[in-house]
């Protein structure tokens, strides 16, 4: 026997301003096996995503907010994909994040084994060393790595953004009841990623120091 069951509402916040200086864009496992066709584990809606992942990473570059990746990455024998068909296999070309987001040099990718992108890495360190603590937190599966990530953020009291339109699932009812799961277990704001405003005080100063560093580098 079926029965329906409606997602309890949460609030989709408007307008959101960060601190670039203290926060991090953290892109999850956005990998061609789960974005482009021919991957091992596509997820239907990821491809969809990118355009605004990219806008959010422009914001994050432009302001200098620290951009993290994560990729998920698994060998031969990983007890997941007694769970998952075999995907992400380390070294493919599903394994590679997508081109159309590909990280630069200065932006940390996180290689991960398990759904959570804390869990046995040195994410923690990297953000407490960076004396970061608001987390906007995009890509994919919504309710699977995105979640668990999220989630593990919230338990060490990072404050977690979720743009919902940069964030895709497997399927409409899962994207839903997981960000409905965010906004209540974790106080986490979902919104949209054009909502999403970096404070920059002083802005006219702040861009002319990010000039003068440039000449001073030759660039």
């Amino acid at each position: 026997m079926t029965r329906s069951v409606e997602v309890p509402d949460y609030e989709v916040h408007g307008e959101v301003r960060v601190d670039p200086a203290r926060t991090a864009l953290v892109i999850v496992d956005m990998q061609n096996d789960f974005v482009k066709e021919g991957g091992t584990l596509v997820v239907p809606d990821a491809e969809g995503t990118i355009a605004e992942i990219q806008q959010l990473l422009s914001l994050a570059r432009e302001s200098r907010m620290k951009v993290v990746f994560s990729q998920d990455t698994h060998a031969e024998g990983d007890p997941e994909w007694e769970i998952w068909p075999a995907h992400t296999r380390e070294g493919s070309w599903g394994w590679e994040i997508v081109s159309d987001l590909a990280p630069r040099d200065d932006e940390l990718v996180i290689r991960k084994v398990r759904y959570d992108a804390f869990y046995g890495t040195h994410l923690d360190h990297f953000l407490r060393l960076w004396n970061v603590d608001t987390l906007i937190v995009c890509g994919t599966v919504a309710n699977i790595c995105v979640h668990y990530t999220a989630a593990s953020a919230a338990l060490r009291w990072y404050k977690v953004i979720i743009p919902k339109d940069a964030t895709s699932a497997l399927d409409p009812f899962d994207l839903e009841s997981s960000l409905r799961q965010t906004a209540f277990l974790f106080n986490g704001v979902i919104t949209q990623s054009a909502a999403i405003k970096a404070d920059v005080a002083d802005e006219p100063v702040y861009r002319s120091k990010i000039e003068d560093a440039a000449r001073i580098s030759g660039d």
